[in-house]
């Protein structure tokens, strides 16, 4: 079933609005996408998103109100994205410009993977409209996904088997075009393929620091002596699995991993019988070329329900690969297609990789929402205490007396 909106929590919340965020700024856009468009006659900018729903950057709902040129009103809205205020996120973004890329993924990427299926005869869309802007900031302009009934599922429940296998397919489908598309153009800009492992103070902050607060509550977890020995040497591979996993091999099947795939960055629309109709990824900001390991230990581990995050894992690989194959032979892959065989050796060449997602990601995932949680905690968290919450709820413990036993029967704290 897919989750009650959350409209009421959204609109009522307080958030800093932009001084450039003023109407004139969307004139040249509504006059494009409006029929005899006259005039603006007001705009209200509002949070787009719940308290505590979104880390890394301030999502806001534009509604814009407009007259025609026979005197007839309407309503128009968009979400834009903005930077936080923060002098660390600053710093970040003056090294990564996030923004810059991900206008790029959807002004330019997207629309490509997307041109691969048509030229093929099949329809497959990855996620909402993106539009420009003349901003005096960082930004990314979306259509608004909500009046079409696009949702999140409940993150802190996670997705059943079926929402799964709808994403594990979309991933499928983006991977398979990202892989033709190199095989046949060549690789893509450096702005693309470096994702957030390339960032050694993100790294650090979610993976290194994280990692040492949860040794440090792990004796929350029912049965963690068993995983003592094991946990204190897959903390000390951290950094080296990411530096594993940050540099592509070539005799590997490579693609273009959505690089932040969890469940708050996927949207699923309905049909009448509550049956789910279109999958799509939101939040492109941190494309990162390489192993597809990245994508499926992030998304799989994070943002699965508990009952079947251990227990249908080995299926869901096998049902990637399936749709994966499929979709590479329809697209014309001109290279050797991976092998299930292959698949499962890369999953299991970055074990340290699977680790570090259900250590670090998942405990953000699992995390209670609450108003504050932004990227400025995860960054800094001075005394600490933000990230004792994360190992500190029972949400995530129940998860991870699950997981210590399946990561070390896998060989993944080695």
């Amino acid at each position: 079933m897919p989750p009650q909106t959350k409209d009421e929590d959204v609109d009522q919340r307080n958030v800093t609005i932009p001084d450039w965020v003023k109407p004139e700024v969307f004139e040249n856009l509504l006059k494009k996408n409006i029929k005899d468009y006259k005039e603006t006659k007001s705009m209200r900018a509002k949070a787009g998103v719940p308290a505590g729903e979104n880390y890394a950057t301030i999502m806001l709902r534009v509604e814009l109100d407009v007259v025609k040129k026979d005197k007839s009103q309407t309503t128009t809205a968009f979400m834009l994205k903005t930077p936080h205020q923060s002098e660390q996120y600053r710093k970040i973004l003056e090294e990564t410009n996030m923004f810059d890329v991900e206008r790029g993924m959807y002004l330019e990427v997207v629309p490509e993977l997307e041109q691969l299926y048509r030229d093929v005869g099949v329809v497959v869309k990855f996620g909402a409209e993106a539009y420009e802007i003349e901003a005096s900031d960082y930004y990314v302009l979306l259509e608004d996904l909500r009046p079409r009934g696009f949702k999140n599922i409940n993150r802190l429940e996670g997705m059943d088997q079926l929402h799964t296998e709808s994403v594990l397919k979309k991933f499928a489908q983006w991977h398979a075009a990202s892989a033709v598309r190199v095989a046949t153009k060549g690789p893509y800009e450096e702005k693309f393929t470096k994702g957030f492992l390339s960032n050694n103070e993100i790294v650090d902050a979610f993976c290194n620091r994280s990692v040492k607060v949860f040794l440090d509550h792990v004796n929350l977890v029912r049965g963690h002596e068993s995983y003592l020995k094991d946990l204190r040497i897959a903390s000390e591979k951290v950094l080296e699995s990411v530096e594993d996993l940050n540099t592509p091999k070539p005799d590997e099947f490579l693609v273009l991993n959505h690089g932040d795939g969890w469940a708050n960055n996927i949207m699923f629309q309905y049909n009448e019988k509550n049956e789910i109709q279109n999958t799509y990824f939101v939040d492109l900001q941190l494309p990162k070329w390489g192993s597809v390991a990245q994508d499926l230990y992030y998304f799989l581990l994070s943002s699965t329900s508990l009952d079947i995050k251990t227990s249908k894992f080995d299926y869901f690989i096998w049902y990637y690969h399936s749709e994966l194959v499929k979709h590479l032979k329809l697209l014309n892959y001109s290279k050797t297609v991976p092998t299930l065989r292959s698949i499962r050796s890369t999953l299991n060449q970055y074990g340290g990789w699977a680790f570090i997602c259900a250590s670090t990601i998942m405990a953000y995932v699992l995390l209670d929402p609450e108003d504050g949680n932004d990227i400025e905690k995860v960054l800094v968290d001075g005394d600490g205490s933000f990230k004792k919450s994360l190992y500190l709820n029972p949400r995530f413990q129940e998860h991870m007396e699950v997981l210590l036993p399946w990561l070390q029967q896998r060989g993944a704290m080695e």
